[in-house]
């Protein structure tokens, strides 16, 4: 059994689902899937849901978590709404080290109480301009995550790293940097619930060559993460 977990990203409502596609390589080989991603999670809150994930004692783990994290520190209005007593009961402020503690935490919990293989994948570009300031901020996240596996001698998933490796060569010009205020989140919802477009469709319309509203995925993007993890769980069977 392999758990995928994470927050929306991971979760696949906001674009096409990458836990879903390995199902669709991978379950002829043995493999069972099962998506623990959930819409708006920082680390902090996949710690909290750990023991679920450890009563079922996996073969593999694969963790994804730290976007919300960043855009949370990086926009004090987003900040608000995950410390809100009714969203996610945050009991401080996000922050980088804060967000080290929680990761290091999980995978030390995992190891202790299971036998589960571990892999750490590199957070998503945030938007497409790799100039910006949240992909400044996911590479240095990045970063603690990379001196984590290191440490805790688990595996690191360079998915960022492929799609920067992507747009550099893909893009002619800057890309299209993320907007916090969420309303092409909001489209995103409207287009594909509610007008039946595809999330390759909604991110050609916005500008995007990997992602749908800056932060979700297009099919390219989620077969980036899948071509990671498989080779991970083939190389570790």
């Amino acid at each position: 059994m392999v758990v995928c977990l994470g927050a929306s990203i991971m979760r696949g409502r906001f674009g096409t689902d990458f836990v879903e596609l390995l199902g669709q390589r991978m379950s002829k080989d043995g493999f069972g899937f099962v998506n623990s991603g959930v819409n708006g999670d920082l680390a902090y809150n996949v710690l909290a849901r750990l023991d679920a994930v450890i009563a079922r004692q996996p073969d593999y783990v694969v963790i994804l978590v730290g976007t919300n994290d960043i855009t949370a520190a990086l926009y004090p209005r987003s900040a608000r709404m995950f410390l809100s007593r009714l969203t996610r009961r945050l009991p401080r402020p996000p922050s980088t080290e804060w967000y080290h503690d929680n990761v290091l935490q999980i995978v030390r919990l995992l190891k202790d109480n299971t036998t589960a293989r571990i892999a750490l994948a590199s957070l998503t570009v945030i938007g497409e301009d790799l100039t910006s300031l949240p992909n400044e901020r996911v590479r240095a996240y990045n970063a603690l995550l990379k001196e984590i596996t290191l440490q805790e001698q688990v595996t690191y998933l360079p998915v960022y790293e492929r799609q920067e490796e992507y747009l550099s060569t893909a893009q002619h010009t800057k890309g299209r940097p993320f907007e916090p205020r969420g309303m092409l989140t909001l489209e995103l919802f409207v287009r594909h619930y509610l007008m039946w477009q595809s999330f390759d469709e909604i991110s050609k319309k916005n500008g995007f060559l990997l992602v749908t509203d800056g932060i979700h995925m297009n099919s390219r993007r989620a077969a980036i993460i899948a071509d990671q993890i498989e080779s991970f769980l083939r190389a570790s069977a």
